[in-house]
Parts: structure tokens; sequence; C-alpha cells
């Protein structure tokens, strides 16, 4: 039987067609792990580049012997399968430390395993040859034990890292794969050679592999870009909305015409308390301050640090609603922690900014402060009594 009757291309086609979808795929990821590299250096990014570099490289040569663009050499093709076996190790690796800081027994674990398999090849180069030329002229070069050793990685790798990444049955799936190619190949190569069926399922499962390995670095990549957004937008302690971010939202509610009420509050004798008790407690109490607002304007508003122990929130909907808000922080501060707060709330006029209605609601919070501490103060109730 031959191939033709499984599949309508010949083997060197269908080798080809299944090299160039892989190099296109390799390309993408390449392009991605730059971007990641060009936007935070890290040593993580630069492993990715270099694996992936050296699977693309792997991937060109084949490609290039396929189309009869490189010399058809034994030895040439030995190194190609060692140089696939190295950027399969540098490639997991890179994979597991984009979860994960690489750890010394990791260090230990990466370098074994690439001496090895440097170790293995020149053993096989050199075994039994007593020149260079012989080396180049020889007929076959095969080595049972690195195809054995590749075969081996796969199980390894899902072991040591499947566990410790988030996307743990996706790469496990890439990996059984990549273990079911290895294995196709190794039955081809000593088994059953020129097998048609074997062959073509040698030439089709890169496609899928390498699909997964996409799937798996894209999902990383938009979840450590979220991250990066999520911390330039963030204050760093308590995981509130910084100033910038708040009052942007902010103005874009006021303009939306909606009802908003700002909240202004500032913890009492903070300053005594990080004097006395120190910075560490000091930073538990603003977190569960921070909680709390975090607690009650979800779905319903935006939480914010303004500076130091100035938290504000604002909150859509009617003044009455968001001065509820306003006391059941306070209420809550009081309950849940070892401070108090005083507070101040401001309705949103019509056709207000965003920077005068914080002033406002700082203003109110000034007057709670002076008027006795743990309380709310409603700018617009203030302002009319002082009339």
């Amino acid at each position: 039987m031959t191939n033709t009757s499984v599949w309508p291309m010949n083997d060197e086609h269908l080798y080809a067609f299944s090299s160039g979808i892989v190099v296109i795929l390799l390309g993408l990821m390449l392009f991605m792990a730059y971007r990641l590299y060009v936007h935070n250096r890290r040593a993580t990014y630069r492993t990715l580049i270099y694996s992936l570099g050296l699977d693309l490289a792997h991937q060109l040569f084949q490609l290039a012997l396929l189309l009869k663009l490189a010399p058809q050499k034994s030895l040439l093709t030995f190194l190609g399968s060692t140089l696939q076996a190295i950027s399969f190790i540098l490639l997991n690796f890179a994979v597991f430390e984009l979860y994960h800081k690489k750890r010394p027994r990791t260090r230990a674990w990466y370098y074994s395993l690439l001496g090895i398999c440097v170790a293995i090849s020149v053993s096989v180069i050199f075994s039994g040859r007593e020149s260079l030329r012989q080396i180049w002229e020889v007929g076959v070069i095969h080595s049972p034990v690195l195809d054995g050793f590749m075969l081996a990685l796969s199980p390894l790798f899902a072991l040591m890292f499947a566990p410790h990444i988030g996307q743990p049955k996706r790469y496990v799936f890439a990996l059984s794969i990549s273990f079911a190619l290895q294995l196709v190949t190794i039955i081809d190569r000593y088994g059953y050679p020129d097998n048609a069926f074997y062959e073509t399922i040698a030439a089709l499962l890169p496609i899928a592999y390498y699909i997964l390995l996409f799937m798996v670095l894209f999902e990383r990549v938009v979840e450590l870009l979220q991250s990066a957004y999520r911390s330039s937008i963030t204050d760093g302690l308590t995981n509130l909305y910084n100033r910038r971010f708040f009052m942007n939202q902010l103005e874009h509610a006021l303009r939306s015409g909606r009802e908003v009420g700002a909240i202004f509050c500032d913890i009492d004798n903070f300053k005594k308390l990080n004097d006395t008790q120190g910075h560490q407690q000091a930073d538990v109490v603003l977190k569960q301050v921070a909680q709390i607002l975090t607690e009650e304007t979800d779905g319903i508003g935006l939480p914010g640090r303004y500076g130091g122990e100035e938290l504000v929130a604002f909150v859509t909907g009617p003044a009455s609603s968001s001065l509820a808000v306003a006391e059941k922080i306070r209420a809550r501060i009081e309950k849940e922690t070892i401070v108090t707060a005083s507070v101040g709330h401001c309705a949103a006029g019509k056709g207000i900014a965003a920077d005068k209605l914080m002033k406002q609601a700082d203003e109110a919070m000034y007057h709670s402060k002076k008027s006795g501490k743990n309380r709310v103060t409603d700018y617009a109730h203030w302002m009319n009594n002082a009339v």
C-alpha cells in the first residue's frame, strides 16, 4: 500500500506541508515571545525565544531537506534530530518558567538533560569512526539511545511540570501527542520502515502538537498582558485602583449622565498606628479597609486609593443609595478592624467635573474629622446647615 492511498499527497509533499504549517506556528510563537521580551526583559522570555528559535531552525532545515535545498547527508539529519531534542528540552523548561522561577533543583534537571542529550549525540557520531571525512560520508546515523531518550522526555516533563502550570490538561495533551509522535517515529525507523500508515501519522502529528503548544503559549501571554495591565492601574498594596485610573473612570461616569455619589475615607489616627504598631500592622489595616470598600462597591461602583491612608470610591445611583453605602463602609470599618474612619460623601451635581466632586467629598470628610471622627458627612446636607 502506498501513502497516496491514505493521503492525496506523496511522502515528500505531505512532510513539506506539515513542516510549512509548523514553521508558521513557530514563527507566530516566536513573535509573541519577542513582544513579551520587549515589554519585560525577563530571562524567562529570552529562554523562550532561544528554544523557539532552535525549534524553528530545525523545522526550516527539515523543510530545506524536503525541498532539496540542503545536502542529503545523514550526519546533518542526525544533528537536526539532536537540535530537535535540545529545543524540546529548552521549550518545556521555558513553558514552566512562564509560571514559576527556575529553582536550583529545576536548574540541575535542566543542565543534566541537556548534558545527557549532547553526550549521547557526540558518542554516536564519533563511535568507531576515525576521521571527520568518515563521519561525513557514513551512510545512515541512527541512535536508539537518543530516540529512547526523546521518548522518555514527554512523560518526564508531564510529571515534573504539569502540576505547576496553569493549563495542566492542555499541556499534558500536547506532551501526549509528542510522545505518540516519537513512538511512531521509532516504529517507522526500526520496526516497519517505509510504512505508509506510520509515515502519514508521523507527518500529521507535529501539526496537532504545535497547535496545542501555540494555544498554551497564547493563553499564558494573554494572562501576562492582563496582569501587566492590572498592575498599571492598581495600587500594589491594597489592590485598589490607583488615583489616575479612578479619576478617569469617575470622569467617564459623570459624562455618561448617570447619578454618581463620591465617597472619601480617611483612616483616623493612622499616623499614630504607624508609629506605635509599625508599618506592617498599618499595611494590614489598609488592606482590610480596602477590602471593605471593594466589597461594598462591587457591581455598583469603583474603589480607589487616593493617596496614603485616603481611600475613595464612587457609586452610581441615587444620592440616598450612595450615602447608605458610605455609612455602611464606616460601620464595617469600625466593627471589623482596629481603626475607625472619617467619611465624606458628595452627590454629583449637573455638569460637575471629577476633580471638583472629589474636592467636595474631601471637604466633607475633613468636616467629619474636625467634628469628632468616625462619622459620615454629606456635603449637601452640611452646606445647607452651614447656610
